[in-house]
Order: C-alpha cells, then sequence, then structure tokens
C-alpha cells in the first residue's frame, strides 16, 4: 500500500512556486528512481514490503525484517540507483545532476538518511557490543559539522539564513524517533 500524505502535495506546491518545473521533475524523478532501487534490492534479496510513505521529510518503505547484511544492501540500493543516473548527464543533465545531490545527501552518516542506517548495520555486525553507540557518535559529529557548515554558508559567504534552516531541520529530522523516519522501518 502506497500512502502519499499531505506534507508531500504542500512541499511540491512549494517547490513548484520556488523553482521551474523541468527541475522540479527531475528531482520527483530521481527520489521515485532512488526510491525503486531500494525496492527492487528488497525483492531481489527475499524481503517483503508492508507498505510506502510518502511525505515532505522523503519516503518510508515498511519492510518484514530481514538479517543486517540483506538490510545493509537494500539501504545502499538507493544511492547506487541515484548515482546510476549520473550515467545520463549528457541526454539528462538536470535528471542527473538531482540524483547525484540526492545520492549524495542520502549518504551522510545521519540515522534517517541511508548512510545513518548503512553505517548502523555495518558497525553493528562489525562490532555487535558498540554498534550502535559509534554509529551514534559519528551521527553526533556529522550533525555538528552540517550545523557548522550551515552557519559558515549563512554568515560567512553571506547567503542568508537558508543554509542554517535547512541544516536545522536536517537536524531536527535527525533527532526525532528514528524508526518512524528511516528509509526503511522494520515492522
Amino acid at each position: 500500500m502506497v500512502k502519499i500524505e499531505a506534507s508531500a502535495f504542500l512541499l511540491a506546491a512549494l517547490l513548484l512556486l520556488a523553482l521551474p518545473f523541468p527541475w522540479v521533475a527531475a528531482a520527483l524523478l530521481a527520489g521515485a528512481i532512488h526510491e525503486l532501487w531500494h525496492l527492487g534490492a528488497v525483492f531481489l534479496l527475499g524481503g517483503r514490503v508492508l507498505g510506502v510513505r510518502v511525505a515532505a521529510g522523503g519516503a518510508v518503505m515498511e519492510i518484514i525484517p530481514m538479517p543486517r547484511g540483506k538490510e545493509l544492501l537494500c539501504t545502499l540500493a538507493g544511492p547506487v540507483g541515484s548515482f546510476s543516473l549520473l550515467l545520463l548527464c549528457r541526454c539528462f543533465p538536470r535528471l542527473a545532476i538531482c540524483a547525484g545531490i540526492q545520492g549524495l545527501f542520502n549518504l551522510l552518516p545521519i540515522f534517517p538518511l541511508d548512510g545513518g542506517r548503512a553505517l548502523r548495520c555495518f558497525l553493528e555486525m562489525a562490532v555487535p557490543r558498540k554498534g550502535k553507540r559509534v554509529a551514534s557518535w559519528a551521527e553526533g559529529v556529522c550533525l555538528a559539522g552540517v550545523l557548522a557548515l550551515g552557519a559558515w554558508m549563512g554568515l560567512w559567504l553571506k547567503l542568508g539564513l537558508a543554509p542554517v534552516a535547512a541544516a536545522l531541520l536536517l537536524v531536527a529530522k535527525a533527532i526525532k524517533i528514528p524508526c518512524k523516519y528511516a528509509g526503511f522501518r522494520v515492522q
């Protein structure tokens, strides 16, 4: 079952007001392809998807629990799908740019993002007793770096409050209950 929340439509409307339609369409297509790669990996590795929820903060795929190794592969499939669109940069440059930015963003080691989930899966397999603690520490360092970068861009480069607001939104998303906002939600 796919559920699209009202916040996703609100975000799409705001993007259409702020950006030209071809860029919004490219970003939405890049996001859909990213999620389809996650979905394909889940099916190829024998997993089962219970539902997908799309909101302003991204898509959440609810899956039946999988072994950590399979979950790691499914998590990394989305960024791989995004980066595969870079091969289309000559034909569809907007799509390639949106996909590349989305792939890089999703690889940040912050838990609601694919990079954070992948880091946790890997560390829980490599060092089961300390994996979550090390991943939380790495996430905190990354969040501090994102805040510092946002402040630097806003104040030093004089780009206004937009970079600071974007950094704060990412931090706010990371601080919420992780299982509700992760790329995968295990029942």
